[in-house]
């Protein structure tokens, strides 16, 4: 596991509350809700006959990477946390094809391109999440694909508002004290997706969707769980159609650089 060091001291890593951290993401409904959505979007790139070279930027404790791999690809994640990469390399060392390095994204400088960049929950931990987009696109070859995912502010104001939870609402979304595992940079998909348009005209935007369009807005909370089949059913049904996918907690693009 190779070290860099990190030129964003003010981002979110996760040392100290790592297995935590494991455990809010894939130990939960809306955990395991994300994770099957995003398999259920790049199933055509994880199935592919074609072996490619991924990156999973910012992938945390590997469970995407792992998916990646066990289907063929060559992966490298990186991470800023060296916690979080000790439970990757726990996960990952049942394959071969995957290979693992701390050091924050903007610090990313590889030579070869990758044909898949994966960057799913990081743009709500970090100060810059354009930056990161900006230097993402410089590592993907071309013809090559970038997955990102990232924490729905719309969303997340659309849920408050329900809750009736309006001086969060007043104070911009941001609370006196800031829970570690609760992101505090959610972006606006309009805005993401304007300022690809804008800035990448060589990209296209190939897919978007909302993540966790209903499961989060559920009333009864124990159908969350009872009834999660329905729910994942619902969500592929309706995750990449309109009006549904602006009320997704988490917005998901495919974006494509052209040959």
């Amino acid at each position: 596991m190779k070290d860099k060091k990190l030129v964003t001291p003010t981002d979110t890593f996760f040392n100290g509350i790592a297995n935590k951290f494991d455990n809010n993401i894939y130990g939960t409904s809306k955990g395991r809700l994300r994770h099957q959505m995003l398999l259920h979007y790049l199933s055509a790139i994880i199935h592919s006959p074609e072996s490619y070279r991924v990156l999973d930027a910012g992938g945390g404790t590997g469970m995407m990477s792992l998916e990646f791999a066990q289907a063929g690809h060559d992966v490298t994640l990186c991470d800023g946390s060296d916690e979080v990469l000790n439970i990757a390399k726990q996960r990952l060392a049942v394959t071969a094809n995957a290979s693992i390095e701390q050091t924050d994204i903007l610090s990313l400088d590889y030579s070869e391109h990758f044909d898949v960049i994966l960057c799913h929950a990081v743009l709500e931990w970090v100060q810059q999440p354009m930056m990161i987009v900006d230097k993402l696109f410089t590592q993907l070859r071309k013809g090559g694909r970038l997955s990102l995912t990232f924490f729905n502010r719309d969303a997340a104001l659309f849920n408050n508002a329900i809750w009736g939870n309006f001086d969060y609402i007043d104070a911009g979304l941001k609370a006196r004290n800031q829970v570690r595992l609760n992101p505090h940079n959610a972006q606006r998909p309009s805005e993401m997706i304007q300022y690809i348009k804008d800035k990448y005209p060589q990209f296209t935007i190939e897919h978007k969707a909302g993540i966790r369009c209903f499961h989060d807005y559920l009333q009864d909370r124990t159908k969350q769980v009872d009834e999660y089949d329905k729910i994942l059913q619902l969500e592929m049904k309706y995750g990449a159609t309109e009006p549904y996918m602006w009320l997704g907690k988490y917005f998901h693009l495919i974006i494509k650089k052209s040959e």
